[in-house]
């Protein structure tokens, strides 16, 4: 039997409604739930953030998204238009420069880092045959703190240097063998010599807010809950002053 008109006026009926119900369900989840968190990082906290990273998106799903370089050149992306929602510096200054022209909307300290050197003591700073691997001061604040402690008597901020982008890079040319010696990150080179504290300005590292959103606080407060700030110390960090 044919279904007459009534009866087929009431199934597309119930079809338009379970479309309708389908389409206010998909319109009333929130836009951001499948955007990514878009995070700039200094080079020397890329390996632990991704570490946290990963473990933050199997507890939440969030997806984030990372770019690294130096801290200066970072600063200049945003300063471009950058779309990140955070970013994490080497230092107190650059995120506090870019909050006060109006780049984020506010800074805090989330580490304080430590300079170690890569394959020697520190009595080979002042051996100027051995060559030595140091981040671009000019854009690197573990750079600057490495011209630091080569302004230090008995040792030669005129030597040689060989200068990469970022600490980690320099790290890399040491690994590699290119260079006998490099002043970098501890938590790139964990094993390495301890340079004294009092040798280098302090190296709080700073990060900026953005972009403000839910997600981004609530990633802000998983980082800053004590488990997550034990595992940040034990890759070579120290508390926040």
């Amino acid at each position: 039997m044919v279904p007459g008109p009534h009866a087929l006026t009431g199934r597309l009926s119930k079809i338009m409604q379970r479309v309708i119900t389908l389409l206010v369900i998909l319109f009333s989840l929130p836009v951001t739930a499948s955007e990514p968190l878009r995070v700039a990082v200094a080079a020397n906290f890329r390996g632990t953030l991704d570490t946290l990273n990963a473990q933050y998106t199997r507890q939440t799903g969030q997806r984030i998204l990372v770019s690294s370089a130096s801290s200066g050149a970072l600063a200049n992306q945003v300063i471009h238009g950058a779309p990140f929602d955070l970013f994490f510096s080497a230092d107190k200054a650059t995120p506090e420069k870019l909050v006060q022209q109006g780049y984020g909307m506010q800074s805090q300290c989330y580490a304080r880092g430590s300079m170690v050197l890569a394959g020697g003591d520190l009595s080979a700073l002042s051996n100027p045959e051995l060559t030595l691997a140091i981040a671009n001061p000019a854009t690197a604040p573990y750079g600057r703190a490495a011209m630091e402690v080569l302004a230090r008597p008995g040792y030669d901020s005129e030597r040689p240097l060989v200068r990469g982008n970022n600490v980690l890079q320099a790290f890399q040319f040491w690994r590699a063998g290119a260079v006998d010696l490099a002043l970098v990150a501890k938590a790139l080179a964990p094993n390495a010599t301890p340079v004294p504290a009092q040798w280098y300005q302090p190296l709080d590292q700073h990060l900026a807010i953005l972009r403000d959103s839910p997600e981004a606080r609530a990633y802000l407060q998983w980082l800053g809950s004590d488990t997550v700030r034990q595992m940040i110390n034990n890759a070579g960090y120290l508390p926040c002053p």
